[in-house]
């Protein structure tokens, strides 16, 4: 728990503090505000897949940790936001706050949220068959090819998609992209529920 603690007051004091004042106004790029908004990803992955695989037999327990799981994750992920564009106004302050739009920030927001249920929904599913270290393994190779995907666009993505990423620094067509991913996020948090919600047989255990 200590150690968890370090973590978290260090990567605030990092991500919270001493980038955005690095950075100055250019924090407020569209870009680092989503990048941001998804660190949510970083904290709720790892504890979700050790939370998930020591209650992988009980459903009512993956259920109820998955919840705590979230809140913590994107809980930290808002408090490093807040604090980050709290710094990059007290450091750079003209006489009136600068923040995001609210279209902006409920957008990314709930993106992050929908997609922190989604990876710590898939987590639960996986403690069925995998060990906390598989299901960490699994998620890195998912995140990395998530990666890869965005990176060929061009070639992989429907021409809509690629039409709103040919322009990705707008604001305008990162809140599509964010509203437009959330709906997914939520769809598939939503299919995973059915197979978690399913009771495991005793070949499982």
């Amino acid at each position: 728990m200590a150690r968890q603690a370090v973590v978290i007051l260090f990567t605030v004091l990092a991500f919270g503090i001493l980038v955005p004042w690095y950075k100055g106004f250019t924090f407020l790029d569209p870009r680092i505000l989503l990048a941001y908004a998804l660190l949510a990803l970083l904290f709720v992955a790892p504890a979700s897949a050790e939370s998930a695989a020591a209650h992988a037999q009980s459903t009512e327990g993956i259920l109820s940790r998955t919840g705590l799981v979230v809140a913590y994750g994107w809980g930290v992920s808002v408090l490093i936001l807040i604090t980050a564009l709290a710094t990059v106004n007290l450091a750079n302050w003209r006489g009136a706050l600068i923040a995001p739009s609210a279209a902006f920030l409920s957008a990314v927001l709930v993106f992050s949220l929908t997609a922190s249920f989604a990876v710590a929904i898939l987590s639960g599913v996986l403690a069925r068959r995998f060990s906390a270290t598989g299901i960490k393994t699994i998620l890195r190779f998912g995140f990395l090819g998530l990666l890869l995907t965005l990176a060929l666009s061009n070639r992989l993505l429907p021409e809509r998609w690629q039409i709103i990423l040919s322009d990705y620094s707008t604001r305008r067509a990162l809140i599509r992209v964010a509203w437009d991913g959330a709906a997914i996020c939520a769809v598939v948090a939503i299919i995973l529920l059915f197979p978690l919600l399913r009771k495991p047989h005793k070949a499982d255990a």
